[in-house]
């Protein structure tokens, strides 16, 4: 439960903190929120979420209740709001390099014949957990 809401932690500090530089009210532009609970809020922090994130509020709360990716903008182009993930990429494979006569010639496994000369070797990398 908490590792599902860490990720959300530090950008909606920053949208709560940015939020309070400026506000859009009744009359325009004020430079303090006079009334928390103002319905002008809402829509401040509505609009400062899709446009950083793409995601509106209500589509933060889909997301963390459904464990998929939710979005309203995306939604409305592609007409799919929850979608799975996508697979983490696969790690590249590991490469043997040699000198060759015009530039280096690259395999996936040592290529041990006669005067071959390595000059290069780049490991498979190791999934970070």
């Amino acid at each position: 439960m908490i590792r599902l809401c860490a990720p959300l932690a530090a950008p909606l500090a920053a949208v709560l903190l940015l939020s309070s530089c400026a506000f859009v009210g009744r009359e325009g532009i004020e430079t303090e929120v006079a009334n928390v609970g103002d319905f002008n809020l809402f829509m401040n922090l509505e609009v400062l979420s899709v446009i950083n994130t793409r995601k509106t509020m209500g589509d933060h709360v889909a997301t963390w209740i459904t464990g998929k990716d939710c979005s309203t903008v995306r939604a409305q182009r592609e007409g799919v709001w929850c979608v799975d993930w996508p697979a983490p990429p696969s790690p590249p494979a590991q490469v043997y390099c040699y000198a060759s006569i015009a530039k280096p010639s690259c395999y996936s496994q040592p290529y041990n014949e006669g005067n071959d000369r390595l000059i290069g070797f780049v490991p498979a990398a190791i999934p970070v957990r």
